[in-house]
């Protein structure tokens, strides 16, 4: 055990830009929507590790675009507040050094890499579920799981985003090693989901799993459909519905500590994950009832949370009062941080939020039109690319939330959405030592500046 664990720290020291890379997860992750000490000191940190490398394979038609998109949204905030910290692109400009990083690495490393997140998101996945469980019993209280996210709409995309990697990753990998143990994972993750009641990651979630069984009919009949399908529904239904279950002995009984025996049926779900797959192989017939049950279960849980409808309703409202601001400054928008002042002044009903719930519309309206659009060509560029079912729809159900909420501006999510569906080598034109080394230092200078302003403003 001892050699095992010893080798296994000798490969992460061999490939410890992996190591680098998913540690930036974990930092973001904690972080919410940024700040700008923090991304400062580690994109510094990042670029002085990728001024070690020599060579990358970057696709330039998502690396340029996200660069500009980060540059308007600086020239936008120092449009609006005479510096380039106060809004969103200083703290998102880790995003393109993370990228370019991942262009350094190799296919085997991205393939490791995406393992990582994936066992990274059940572990937040687990901690929040613990957290959950411990305030019902100790507090007697209980609501919606937010775990390290901080949000409940957060936590439930980032475990979403996390699920289709896992599954990427069990379907690409070979039953040994590791890989067979991030089978474990795929309920924790469905439990978690399940109880941030997040009717926004749910559907982003249906629109993944779509784009699978879309890919997957071009390769077999409906005859083999179905039975593949029944399968992936039956698992969620299974999962999700502990959560759902726990959840609701928790927060709706008046016993919360209820939910204790629920906790630990999930405790032995977890361990007998892997029998339970080869049951629904060995009995197609139960995992269509049982998939079936989960689709009926499912409309139950707009009862669950009966302001949901109301809330999807005061989403299109949001979206039509920042329709309103579009054609007001197409060049660098309003400005980072302005609309919700603009709403609190114009009339119009008041929504109490930083960010119009559609991603393209809240960046088209306080950075600009080319922002957005340069938002557009990553989106475009990253659908045209011929990659992985489970992989295209992780990036599908990232983008679907996106159109109805904000997950975006959260660090975390969106690192782990580039970390597990972005792979800068498809498409992508090789980089030597020198140019790379140009972009990192700049990178590392505009850093220092943000860290300059900051202390300066402080």
């Amino acid at each position: 055990m001892v050699r095992s664990i010893g080798d296994r720290l000798d490969y992460l020291i061999d490939h410890y830009l992996v190591v680098c890379i998913f540690l930036s997860l974990f930092i973001l992750t904690w972080v919410g929507v940024g700040n700008i000490p923090a991304s400062a000191l580690l994109g510094l940190i990042l670029c002085a590790a990728g001024l070690l490398q020599q060579s990358a394979q970057v696709d330039l038609w998502i690396l340029v675009p996200l660069i500009l998109y980060n540059l308007i949204s600086m020239a936008s905030s120092y449009a609006t507040y005479g510096n380039i910290v106060e809004g969103y692109g200083a703290m998102q400009s880790v995003f393109p050094v993370i990228y370019l990083l991942m262009a350094c690495l190799t296919d085997r490393e991205l393939y490791l890499l995406r393992q990582m997140c994936a066992v990274w998101a059940g572990a937040v996945a687990a901690a929040g579920v613990s957290q959950f469980v411990w305030q019902a019993v100790t507090l007697g209280s209980a609501g919606r799981l937010e775990g390290f996210l901080g949000n409940a709409n957060a936590m439930g995309i980032f475990l979403v985003i996390g699920w289709f990697s896992l599954m990427q990753c069990v379907s690409e990998g070979e039953e040994k090693d590791w890989n067979s143990f991030l089978i474990y994972i795929e309920p924790i993750l469905l439990i978690g989901l399940a109880m941030t009641l997040s009717m926004g990651s749910f559907a982003a979630m249906a629109a993944g799993i779509l784009v699978v069984l879309t890919a997957k009919k071009k390769q077999c009949s409906y005859k083999d459909l179905f039975p593949y399908a029944c399968r992936i529904l039956a698992k969620a239904s299974l999962g999700m519905g502990t959560g759902i279950l726990t959840y609701l002995a928790a927060a709706r009984t008046g016993v919360p500590w209820s939910c204790l025996p629920l906790f630990l049926y999930g405790l032995v779900l977890v361990r007998c994950w892997r029998k339970f797959g080869l049951f629904l192989r060995c009995y197609p017939k139960a995992a269509a009832l049982i998939a079936v049950c989960g689709l009926l279960a499912a409309g139950g849980t707009i009862l669950i949370r009966p302001s949901s409808i109301a809330t999807f309703s005061e989403r299109l409202e949001m979206m039509g009062n920042g329709l309103s601001y579009l054609t007001q400054n197409p060049v660098l928008g309003v400005g980072p941080y302005q609309w919700r002042l603009l709403n609190l002044n114009d009339g119009h009903k008041y929504f109490n939020t930083w960010h119009i719930h559609n991603i393209l519309l809240h960046v088209g309206v306080e950075f600009g039109w080319i922002a957005m659009a340069m938002l557009i060509v990553i989106v475009v560029r990253c659908c045209m690319k011929k990659t992985e079912p489970w992989t295209k729809a992780g990036f599908t159900a990232f983008c679907f939330h996106n159109m109805i909420d904000t997950s975006f501006f959260y660090m975390g999510i969106m690192a782990l959405n580039m970390m597990t569906t972005g792979n800068p080598h498809n498409g992508g034109r090789k980089k030597e030592g020198p140019a790379l080394k140009i972009l990192f230092s700049a990178f590392a200078v505009m850093f220092a500046m943000d860290l300059y302003y900051y202390i300066g403003m402080t």
